[in-house]
Parts: structure tokens; C-alpha cells; sequence
């Protein structure tokens, strides 16, 4: 028995990547995904990548909201997705901040963005190969956790232009679905190859 080759993943930040920053959303109501995600995501997924988001929620140690709350609103944006036909494996979220007021989640991590945990994670238990990768995010702090696993980071909406040194592993594109469109054809892997 030969073990299974590993997938190409795309990470997704949540907040900003894939729907309007309201600023710590927490009821499904308020979930608007931006224009052009759903293609986006399509896309993605017919180039053959696995889809993942990895999020960080400091509001949880923040005290805004438990933990509960988040789970049950994520499972909530991934049954909208499904719902497109785009299966978002798994929604990992980072609670811990160092000046939270909860004491559990008040500390420093190696799973809140910019640090590489959740995607390193993510890619051990779900046998991902992060080379062939991306982290897709609206905020510096999401490609450069990319760019730590071993992944190429991808700022959206370079609003922050200068804050990254040039770096062969950062993309930058104006929106989500530039990006999709620009892995056409760039990769061997295709679903089911």
C-alpha cells in the first residue's frame, strides 16, 4: 500500500476574504459574502484545491462572544457554501489573544495569524501539501502565515501596499476572483487526477 499522495489546498481568511468586515460578526444575518466569491471559490475548487478557511477570532478571548457562538456560525457560512456546491472541509479559528479577558484564550499562540499553526495543523490532519498551496487573506498577517507553512501567501486588496517585502512566495491581486482566474492551467493537479 503506497500512502496517499498529498492535496493542494487553498486557506481562506474568513473576516474581509469572504464576507464584509462588520467587525467580529457573530450572527449569521450579517454574513454578506463579498462579489465575486463564489466564483471565486468555484473555481478553486474545480482547479482541483481543497478548501479550508483559517480564522482568527480574538473576540472569544476578548469575552464578545463563547466559543459555542463562533462554531455554530461557522457551521452556518459552511452549509451556505455547500449550498453553492463549494465544500469548505473544515473552518479553523484561533480564540486566543494576550490581552484577552478570558483567561483560557489569554495568551500568546502559535495558531493566531500571522503564526502558522492553524495551517500547519490543518495539513498534518488532512494530509495537505502546503508547497502547492495558497493563504488567502485581506491582511498582511494572513499571507505571512502562509509564507511561514511553507505555503504562497495572497493579499487581497493590497490596501497595506509596501508592508510585505517582495517575496517569491506573496501574491498580490485587487480582488478574490483575480486570484481564482490567475491559477488557471498553473497547476498539474486537477480534481479526481
Amino acid at each position: 500500500m503506497h500512502p496517499q499522495p498529498s492535496s493542494p489546498a487553498i486557506f481562506l481568511d474568513r473576516d474581509g476574504t469572504l464576507h464584509r468586515d462588520t467587525g467580529y460578526l457573530i450572527r449569521f444575518e450579517d454574513f454578506e459574502p463579498l462579489p465575486g466569491v463564489e466564483e471565486a471559490l468555484l473555481l478553486m475548487r474545480d482547479q482541483g484545491f481543497r478548501l479550508f478557511i483559517a480564522s482568527n477570532q480574538s473576540g472569544i478571548a476578548r469575552g464578545f462572544f463563547p466559543m459555542e457562538a463562533v462554531l455554530d456560525l461557522n457551521q452556518k457560512i459552511q452549509e451556505y457554501f455547500k449550498s453553492k456546491g463549494i465544500d469548505i472541509e473544515e473552518v479553523a479559528i484561533c480564540p486566543h489573544h494576550p490581552e484577552g479577558t478570558v483567561e483560557i484564550y489569554s495568551r500568546e499562540c502559535d495558531c493566531r495569524k500571522p503564526n502558522p499553526g492553524m495551517l500547519l495543523d490543518l495539513a498534518k490532519r488532512h494530509n495537505l501539501d502546503l508547497e502547492h498551496s495558497y493563504m488567502v487573506g485581506d491582511h498582511p498577517r494572513d499571507a505571512k502565515a502562509g509564507m511561514a507553512a511553507g505555503a504562497t501567501g495572497v493579499l487581497i486588496h493590497a490596501n497595506s501596499a509596501g508592508s510585505l517585502d517582495k517575496h517569491t512566495r506573496l501574491k498580490e491581486f485587487p480582488s478574490i476572483l483575480e486570484f481564482a482566474r490567475s491559477l488557471r492551467g498553473a497547476h498539474a493537479y486537477h480534481a479526481h487526477a
